[in-house]
This record gives structure tokens, sequence and C-alpha cells, in this order.
């Protein structure tokens, strides 16, 4: 009778080598079709005259961006896809953030939609939005609900 030494090492380096090789059977149509959420980073200043909102999103096209302003409320969102080329070459992993984004934030004064201003160059998305006029002045605070999906 022999006797096999356990090796926990041994088969748990052999379960992880049967992960990989399932994971790697994903084809880049699944990876580009799978629903993702990112968060973009959005910096938040305030003037007496303006709520400012820098938000990153290298690699958005302007036509995937979406601004609304309710009250005083402002919903970013929009999608990142992901840029491929299946003639071409295959993904090996992903790890750059795509797919769809969204991020809410509520002002504590009222704000001018109609005078709002947007702009975006090099991947940062610039919104201004200045305080309705009974709200000038003095200090206020930026509320930031983050409300996701």
């Amino acid at each position: 009778m022999t006797l096999n030494r356990w090796d926990p090492l041994r088969d748990l380096l052999n379960v992880q080598e049967r992960v990989h090789r399932i994971i790697g059977h994903a084809t880049e149509e699944w990876i580009a079709r799978r629903p993702t959420v990112w968060r973009p980073v959005v910096d938040v200043l305030e003037t007496p005259e303006a709520y400012i909102f820098r938000a990153e999103l290298p690699g958005v096209g302007r036509e995937n961006i979406n601004i609304e302003v309710v009250g005083n409320r402002l919903r970013l969102s929009g999608e990142r896809p992901l840029k491929s080329d299946p003639a071409i070459a295959a993904y090996h992993s992903v790890e750059r953030a795509h797919g769809l984004f969204e991020r809410t934030f509520t002002m504590a004064a009222e704000v001018d939609a109609e005078k709002a201003q947007a702009s975006y160059c090099d991947g940062l998305l610039e919104v201004i939005l200045p305080k309705a006029e009974q709200h000038k002045g003095g200090k206020l605070y930026v509320v930031c609900c983050e409300e996701d999906g």
C-alpha cells in the first residue's frame, strides 16, 4: 500500500489553474456585454456665485455624456464603451473601467439652470451652475448626495 502525502498548496494551485482556464475561455463579446458601473471622480467647488463640478471622463465621447439639472440637483450620467476589434485581438484581462456611470449631487442652494454652462476638453468635464439670485453671496455648503444606478 502506498501513501500519498496531501499537499494543500498543490491542490489550491490546481483549482486556480482550472478557474483561469474557465475564465480564459470568456469571449470578448461576453466581456463587452457584461453590465458594469463605474464611478468617475468629481471635484465639487463653490464660489459665492456658482457651483463648479469637474469630472474626469477619459475615453468618453461627448455624445455619451448626459447632464441634467432639476431644482438643486445635478445628475451626470453616460457610458464609456469597451473599444475593441475582435478581428485583430482578444482580451486577456480588462482592468480599465467601462460601461455605464451615474453621479448625482444635491446643492444646498437653488441654481439657475437656464444659465448653466458645460465644457469638455481632454477628458475633463466642467459644469458651472450659477446660484439663483436669492442665494448669491454668503457661505453655503454643498451636500453631496450620491445615488448610483
